[in-house]
């Protein structure tokens, strides 16, 4: 089969017409071959037979993988983490630098000195500042200058200072408190928890679909072979009639009655054919061998047949593991700790701005900048003590304090609704694979009597005791009753898959672990 895609790729690059120049450029035009050759290479798979045969952990892993769905909610995560760093990136410090040069040329002021005095500043500074999560705000620099004047009685001249200091400010009531500055990181982290409880959502979705699928692959294969099996039972009795008509045994209405029947039942095999290519292209496309080159158009064996499991359900237990399991019940209780930390942060915005300001410093002056830093001292200081205060008008922040109070009670009540939605569900799901279990029962005991009861008639059929018309309606029974097996234990496997999707155990019970 590789052999056959090679030579069409090199019959594709060599015989291709060439573009126009001035239709499309080089990178179109190689788009355009890429998807020519890609083409090719799926009409080429399409021409072969293959076969494929997959189990249900196989179909399971197909549809994980590549799944697009999954890939979008993969990087979610991923963008929330970063929201995460950069909520973090208000406390890391910052270094700051500036180089200033003035200079001034004025007439004095002094009668001493008239005329005009020239002078030359340059300021060099550079520090850290931050901030804490207490609030605190905090600043260290060092600054340097150097001061150059045309006024004789300045000495020295120049003269270089420098000035080690820090400032601190300190909040006292708005912006104080680690929950008010860190709010935005703790939301940001309670985003990323939320955005991994929908990425887990959307993995166990495909899962119980790719499942759903492939037993309802299971069905309508079944239900094609009974079709089919049913077919042949009506051409062995068309057989024996045509044998009992030649020999005057028969009438022509009872011949021509298993001959109509028989072709309903070619019909019906055509039918369930037809429903069964159907439900292969759905396997296909939930398990993404749409899109493999190889697999689209090979059929599909499939290596595991459905079973009567008997799985023990019990209400409570499933209610407590819906609780603890299910992504969007965990989802919205992360969200009222976000809305309980928004609330706390708008109750604190209503407080007035009172911060504690204070620097101290040391001076040293010199004739150099090292003579400077050397006169850098305890005996020269400079400190500052002070209180900044602010309170706003208006009732804007109130506004939206009130507002944060509101849209926590309303997801309360949204959770308060989601909480009975969970209860209500998960007993309709238990209730449900109860039902199928007895309906599995039920349907398995018919099938077996309703094949007693047509071995039983064929017999007396031979012996002439029973009607054309009654044997085709045996049969028919029978068909029935075994279908109706199939489609139970389908339901009964379906319903499961349901209810762990409906506790959150999808992930568990088909073990498979999420990488962070």
């Amino acid at each position: 089969m590789r052999k056959l895609l090679y030579v069409l790729l090199i019959i594709i690059l060599i015989f291709e017409p060439p573009l126009p120049v001035f239709a499309l450029d080089k990178k179109a035009t190689d788009e355009e071959r890429a998807r020519e050759v890609e083409k090719a290479i799926f009409m080429a798979a399409g021409a072969q037979d293959r076969v494929l045969k997959i189990g249900l952990v196989d179909c399971i892993a197909y549809a994980l993988k590549n799944n697009s769905e999954i890939l979008i909610k993969r990087i979610e995560p991923k963008l929330k983490e970063n929201d995460v760093k950069i909520a973090k990136a208000d406390f890391e410090p910052t270094f700051s630098a500036d180089y200033t040069l003035q200079a001034d040329t004025e007439q004095s002021v002094s009668t001493l000195y008239p005329g005009t005095s020239k002078s030359r500043d340059v300021d060099f500074n550079a520090g850290v500042s931050g901030k804490l999560i207490t609030g605190t705000e905090y600043s260290i620099d060092f600054l340097n200058e150097r001061y150059k004047s045309s006024i004789a009685t300045q000495s020295p001249n120049p003269y270089y200072a420098t000035e080690p200091k820090i400032t601190i400010t300190q909040p006292l009531f708005k912006d104080f408190g680690i929950l008010v500055n860190k709010a935005d990181i703790i939301v940001a982290q309670n985003n990323r928890l939320q955005s991994d409880a929908s990425f887990k959502d959307t993995v166990m979705d495909t899962i119980s679909k790719a499942k759903t699928a492939y037993y309802n692959y299971i069905f309508y294969l079944e239900n094609y072979a009974i079709a089919n099996l049913s077919w042949k039972r009506a051409q062995h009795l068309l057989e024996i009639n045509k044998a009992r008509y030649e020999k005057g045994f028969l009438s022509s209405v009872d011949l021509l009655e298993t001959e109509a029947a028989t072709a309903q039942r070619e019909k019906a095999v055509l039918t369930a054919e037809a429903q069964v290519k159907k439900a292969e292209d759905d396997l296909k496309l939930i398990t993404n061998l749409v899109d493999d080159p190889e697999a689209w158009n090979a059929k599909i064996e499939l290596i595991d047949k459905p079973e009567f499991k008997v799985e023990e359900v019990d209400l409570l237990q499933s209610l407590k593991s819906a609780f603890e399991y299910r992504p969007d019940y965990y989802s919205a209780k992360i969200d009222l700790k976000n809305r309980d930390i928004k609330i706390a942060t708008a109750k604190n915005a209503l407080f007035p701005t009172v911060d504690l300001i204070g620097s101290f410093g040391l001076n040293g002056l010199g004739r150099d900048y090292q003579d400077a830093i050397n006169k850098v001292n305890s005996d020269y200081t400079d400190w500052s003590v002070g209180v900044k205060f602010s309170l706003p008008w208006g009732g804007g922040e109130r506004a939206k304090y009130d507002q944060k109070k509101l849209e926590k009670a309303q997801a309360l009540l949204s959770f308060g609704r989601l909480e009975q939605n969970i209860i209500l569900e998960i007993r309709d799901k238990v209730r449900l694979v109860k039902t199928q279990k007895q309906q599995v029962d039920v349907a398995n005991l018919s099938k077996e009597k309703e094949n007693q009861n047509y071995e039983a008639q064929k017999e007396r059929y031979a012996a002439g005791q029973v009607s054309t018309h009654d044997m085709l309606d045996y049969q028919d029974k029978l068909a029935q009753a075994e279908l109706d097996y199939v489609k139970a234990l389908i339901d009964y496997n379906v319903a499961l898959i349901d209810l762990d999707k409906s506790r959150g155990l999808t992930l568990v019970k088909n073990d498979i672990k999420l990488e962070d």
